[in-house]
């Protein structure tokens, strides 16, 4: 009976087969999930994140900042999440075609038709794959809320709100002014 249900699932080969395409297309353990290209506030959230973060990445020389890179987790489970970072410590994961493992930090700009999933299957995805961190951004509220990983999973570590300046353990000094990720 296992066996039949694998088949009926959509594999990693299966979109592979479909070529590029600049659609977000995941796997969550074999459901095929291809969202809307992403509001202009998501676009715009997403730019000032990965610009801000380009720059504080490159001038420490920590690693390299990605957009809607693959995260293979299984053959049945294919992750994109909106921004990630993979230090230079864990370059190995990065095979020029996808990440086999999870980047250091994973960062989901919630919309209304991608927030349960980002915060049930990918969040549990993300910390059992051992990112450090996890971002959730939240256009309507403007906030940044940081969670950490813990031997206990994702732990939340702050709500940034628009006021405040973002640091956590992995940018301890990055002082991110959040008003700026919402302009």
């Amino acid at each position: 009976m296992t066996q039949l249900v694998d088949e009926l699932k959509i594999t990693y080969k299966d979109i592979l087969s479909l070529g590029e395409s600049n659609q977000k297309m995941e796997l969550m353990d074999g459901e095929f999930n291809m969202t809307a290209m992403p509001s202009t506030l998501h676009q715009l959230i997403a730019a000032n994140l990965i610009t801000y973060l380009q720059q504080y990445v490159k001038q420490k020389r920590l690693g390299k900042v990605y957009t809607s890179v693959d995260v293979y987790i299984s053959e049945f489970t294919l992750l994109q999440p909106d921004l990630c970072f993979l230090s230079h410590e864990r370059r190995s994961i990065n095979d020029g075609k996808k990440f086999n493992g999870v980047p250091d930090l994973v960062v989901e700009i919630l919309s209304d038709s991608t927030e349960q999933r980002d915060r049930t299957f990918k969040f549990r995805e993300y910390a059992i794959g051992g990112a450090k961190e996890c971002w959730m951004v939240s256009p309507g509220k403007k906030e940044i809320e940081v969670y950490q990983n813990s031997e206990r999973g994702f732990q939340l570590v702050k709500i940034f709100k628009q006021a405040d300046v973002l640091n956590t353990q992995l940018f301890k000094d990055i002082n991110l002014n959040v008003d700026q990720v919402f302009e």
